[in-house]
This record gives C-alpha cells, sequence and structure tokens, in this order.
C-alpha cells in the first residue's frame, strides 16, 4: 500500500477518538442510539477540527450492524472504511459547484442503499456551491427519501444561504485545546519511539492555531527531516520559517525602550536569516494582542503553555494597557499593507522607527507613553524632553521654517495692513509701495498691486522678486501676485471704503468679506 501521511494515519475511527468536540459527538451518539436521526446536519469550523472525520465516523455509525456502533468490523463498516461502498458519497464543493453535479445527486437518491440502511451523502465545503447549485438542493435537502442523509460541511457557513441553514441541525466545531492537543502529540511520539523534545511539541501546538491536521503534518516534517537526532524546538522554527518568540519580546522591548538601532538589528537579523516578513509581521500582531489580552482577561482566554503567559504579563505590564492598544491597533495593520509593498522590509522598518517615537502622533496611549517617560526623566533628575524621531535621527540639522501658501483670508490680511508693511521697506521702494501703489482683491489664488502709472508697473514688475520675500518675510506666507494699472482697474466696478480714517480700495467681493468692519464713504 501506497505511504499515507500520518494525519491520515491518525483520523479518529471512532467517536471517541474525536478530540475537543465532546458536545457535538454526545448529541450525535444519542440520536443513533434513540434512532432519531436527523436528515441534514451542518458541520462548521476551524480547518483541522474533525469535521469531515466525524461526517465519516457517522456515515458508518448509522449503517453499522455491530453492537458498538461503528464497530469497523462488519461489512458495511469495512466497505465504508476501503471506500468501496455506495452507500456514502463524497464531494467536494470547490471543485464541483455546479447545478449539473447537484443534479447528479438529486438523481441517484431516488435508489434505495445496496447495504445498510443509509445512504450518506458528505458535501466538503459547500459553501462553495454556487447559487443555481444551492437552489437546485433545496427540496432535496428539506424532504430527501428516507434512506437518505446529508452531511454538509464547511468551514465559512456565513456564505450558505439560511434557506439551507434552516434545513439542517448545525454543529459548530471547536478549536482544539493546546493541552488535547499536546497529549495527542506526546502519546503518539511515545508509542511510536520518536524522540521529539516537549519543547517542540509547545511549539508545534502553537504553531497549529488549534488545527490538529497542521499539527500532525508540522511533527511528519520535522522527524522526517531530523530523524537521527532529538527534534529541538529551534528545529522546528528552522523547518517551518518561523521566528523565535524570543525574537518578538526583544523587538517589544527595543519599541517600548525608543531603541531605533536595537530594531532595525533584529530586523536585519531576520531578513538574513530569509524569513518571510510577511509572516513576521503576522506573528508579531499576534504577539503584542497576546500581550494586551494577558493584562485585560482571564489566564484561561490564551491557549499557553503557562511560562509563555508569564513572560506575556511581565512584559504587558511594563508597557501599560494603552501604549499597548496604540502598538496593537499599528501593527495589526501592517500584514495587509505589505501584501501591496513594493519593500516589505522598509515598510516594517519604519512602522518600528514609528512606533518607537510615539510623540509623532497624537493617539491617546502614545500620549501615556509620552508622560511616562518625561515622568521617568523627573525622577531619575535628568529634566531633558523627549525627543521626537527627527531630533534623534538628525540631531544637529536646523529645521527650516514651514512656510504655507496664502489662502483668500491671507489676502484680505495683506490688504487691511497694507500700511503696516510698507512702513517696514526702504527707500524707493517704500515710496512706492507706499503712495503709487494699492492692493486689491480680483482672484482667490493671488493679490492685485494696482499702479497709478506704468513707471510703477514697471518697477514692480522688475522687482518682483524682492517683493514678494518682502511679503513672506512680513506675512509667513507665499504670496502670489499680480500687476494692473489703475486706469484698466478703475473700469471695473469699485466699491471706495474708508477704515479707520484711512482709504483702502475694494472689490464687492472684498467688501463683503470686510462684512460689519467696513464703512462706505
Amino acid at each position: 500500500m501506497a505511504y499515507q501521511a500520518l494525519y491520515r494515519r491518525l483520523r479518529p475511527k471512532h467517536f471517541d477518538d474525536v478530540i475537543g468536540q465532546d458536545h457535538i459527538i454526545r448529541v450525535l451518539k444519542n440520536q443513533i442510539d434513540s434512532d432519531k436521526i436527523n436528515h441534514a446536519y451542518l458541520f462548521c469550523g476551524t480547518r483541522g477540527t474533525g469535521k469531515t472525520s466525524t461526517a465519516k465516523i457517522f456515515a458508518r455509525a448509522v449503517n453499522c450492524t455491530g453492537s458498538n456502533k461503528p464497530c469497523n468490523e462488519c461489512e458495511c463498516c469495512k466497505g465504508i472504511l476501503n471506500g468501496t461502498s455506495l452507500n456514502v458519497a463524497e464531494l467536494d464543493a470547490a471543485s464541483n459547484n455546479s447545478v449539473e453535479n447537484i443534479r447528479e445527486i438529486i438523481e441517484q437518491v431516488k435508489y434505495p442503499p445496496s447495504t445498510g440502511r443509509f445512504k450518506v451523502y458528505i458535501i466538503d465545503e459547500v459553501h462553495m456551491l454556487s447559487v443555481a447549485a444551492f437552489n437546485a438542493l433545496l427540496k432535496t435537502l428539506e424532504e430527501p427519501p428516507e434512506h437518505v442523509i446529508f452531511i454538509l460541511a464547511t468551514t465559512d457557513p456565513q456564505k450558505i444561504p439560511v434557506t439551507v441553514l434552516s434545513r439542517c441541525q448545525r454543529f459548530d466545531f471547536h478549536r482544539i485545546s493546546h493541552d488535547s492537543m499536546f497529549n495527542v502529540l506526546n502519546e503518539y511520539c511515545s508509542s511510536e519511539g520518536l524522540n521529539v523534545s516537549e519543547d517542540a511539541l509547545n511549539y508545534i501546538t502553537e504553531l497549529s492555531d488549534g488545527a490538529m491536521r497542521d499539527a500532525l503534518s508540522i511533527l511528519e516534517q520535522c522527524v522526517s527531516f531530523y530523524f537521527d537526532r532529538q527534534v529541538q524546538a529551534d528545529d522546528v522554527r528552522q523547518i517551518t520559517g518561523a521566528v523565535d518568540k524570543g525574537t518578538l519580546f526583544s523587538l517589544t522591548e527595543a519599541i517600548n525602550n525608543a531603541d531605533s538601532g536595537r530594531c532595525m538589528e533584529i530586523i536585519d537579523g531576520i531578513t538574513q536569516q530569509g524569513k518571510d516578513l510577511s509572516q513576521f509581521s503576522s506573528d508579531f500582531a499576534l504577539h503584542l494582542r497576546n500581550l494586551l489580552i494577558s493584562i485585560t482577561a482571564d489566564k484561561g482566554v490564551l491557549d499557553y503553555s503557562e511560562e509563555y503567559i508569564s513572560q506575556l504579563n511581565k512584559q504587558a505590564s511594563e508597557l501599560g494597557f494603552h501604549y499597548l492598544m496604540t502598538l496593537t491597533r499599528q501593527f495589526a495593520e501592517l500584514p495587509s499593507k505589505l501584501k501591496y509593498a513594493s519593500d516589505e522590509r522598509i515598510l516594517l522598518e519604519t512602522e518600528c522607527l514609528r512606533a518607537c517615537y510615539p510623540v509623532n502622533t497624537t493617539m491617546y496611549g502614545a500620549l501615556l507613553k509620552r508622560l511616562s517617560q518625561l515622568e521617568k526623566s523627573v525622577s531619575e533628575g535628568s529634566f531633558s524632553s523627549v525627543k521626537t524621531i527627527s531630533e534623534v535621527l538628525v540631531p544637529n540639522e536646523e529645521k527650516a521654517p514651514v512656510i504655507e501658501i496664502a489662502v483668500p483670508e491671507d489676502y484680505k490680511s495683506v490688504i487691511v495692513r497694507w500700511k503696516e508693511f510698507s512702513d517696514t521697506c526702504k527707500g524707493f521702494m517704500r515710496n512706492v509701495i507706499k503712495n503709487y501703489v494699492y492692493p486689491v482683491y480680483l482672484d482667490n489664488n493671488c493679490v492685485t498691486f494696482v499702479c497709478k502709472a506704468n513707471t510703477y508697473v514697471d518697477f514692480c514688475d522688475n522687482n518682483m522678486d524682492d517683493i514678494k520675500k518682502k511679503l513672506e518675510d512680513f506675512f509667513k506666507r507665499k504670496i502670489e501676485v499680480s500687476i494692473m494699472l489703475e486706469k484698466e482697474y478703475n473700469s471695473k466696478n469699485i466699491v471706495n471704503v474708508d477704515e479707520k480714517g484711512e482709504r483702502i480700495t475694494l472689490t464687492k467681493e472684498m467688501f463683503s468679506a470686510l462684512g460689519d468692519s467696513a464703512v462706505f464713504e
């Protein structure tokens, strides 16, 4: 016989062999014992929790002629185990999801089983069926022949139409607990004489995320690679490409201490080892989540070893709840960003740097982090302010002032404060600006200089760069300027306004902007 994968060889053959699903097994056994078997079942749950295995056990049990159902010894049980029985049909809805596939089942259900009491149809990944296929199945699913049982299995029950859900008895399979999975792996290694350390088994259990099939696949891969010596936790990390939890703790500590250099060293180390940065980001986000849970919920919520939970509690208390909330929210979004990043490493490094210097954000947790840093400085007798990331990375570089582009309100200020501005000019420019040029507001994107003669138009045009520089220095805005001759300007509709005894010429739009502060002549 061809070699079978470990998870297939260890597939449960009796109800009592199914791990962690006692709430389901008890109901199914009671239904068989009382002969109150339903016509349609829906098995929901994540991968590797025993949905298909339970469906096959149930299919044998309802047809078993032995006393202990299923006995796996009678003709019906053996036929189903060997895959030769016509009483059990398995359909993979992921690849057989059309109406034609369902019509074939509808045609077949008319005929009674060749042996045994029931024909059992197991439809795996049933949520992949098309809408038309679901509609075609509805009537048969609701009122099948007495000799037919449907078992639908899915990892995504929310995609199944409610019309199908209402016709089935639904059973939700739980993730397998850490202890249960560890005991199964340890028992198998002992019975087979496999040399695997407890740390390695614990780590395999954590990596499997509640899926027994994943755990058995990882164990088989590790044992095959290190068959000549004991398998250690580091060997499992090497095989799976995972990162040591110590690295996650170290990166978290570096971020908490604002040690950006250490963060870069850690990221460089995992990159040199060829680790998947996207997977590392997901692991780090999960680590931050575990830290957060460790100080907000009972330790029973975390399905990990006692030693690991103790380490989580210690580090979480150092970071504090609010700062942990900030970090968790930040890095929870990182894996999705990495999917579209041209360079994953740069994005990961940037996020770590941003986390090191929370003073650059206004999130509540970041502000509390800054306050805690200030309190620490005061308690240690060091009253220097907490530096931002730009001050740390470029300590000697002077910050250039940021000059914003003017908006309409700024141009109004130019007109109102024109005399004050002209007094800051010197020499001939001051004389021209004060006596022969006045500003008006005609456009949203500039202020217009109205010149009383062509001579002053030429003067403003030739000295425009110098005038703009003086305007920028005085109003702290980048002022755009246009030039117009007074004769051309007077041809437009103008309103004369006296404000505080000084004549200012404005357009109607500018007058409306000034409101009650402007008075008609």
